[in-house]
């Protein structure tokens, strides 16, 4: 019972990367059709794949956005997307401070 309540933080965590996975697998490079990969590198993203997400091909070098499209060099963020990630950042931290009161709240009462 108490290995459970100590692992109960990280479900957030493992659902937002369980989607991340979920959500990247199928795109392809729009200039080269080869697939995109899911995980990439920190040192080799840009600002712009920082703040929003996005993809860089291995073979040709192209950018993407999260849906796939070609994006210039260059290109600022939509508002749109920040507020986006933005949001979900929040609900991780909030879902993950409530999965970690409870079972001390619940510890607590049970003395």
């Amino acid at each position: 019972m108490d290995f459970t309540l100590t692992l109960m933080p990280l479900i957030p965590f493992l659902f937002f990367f369980a989607f991340l996975f979920l959500h990247a697998r199928g795109i392809n490079c729009p200039s080269c059709h080869s697939p995109m990969p899911v995980l990439q590198a920190p040192f080799n993203k840009t600002r712009r794949q920082w703040l929003v997400g996005g993809y860089r091909c291995p073979n040709c070098g192209c950018e993407t956005d999260l849906k796939g499209r070609q994006v210039a060099a260059r290109t600022l963020p939509e508002q749109g997307t920040l507020l986006l990630g933005l949001g979900l950042f929040v609900f991780c931290i909030v879902i993950s401070l409530l999965l970690t009161c409870i079972p001390l709240m619940m510890l607590l009462m049970r003395n």
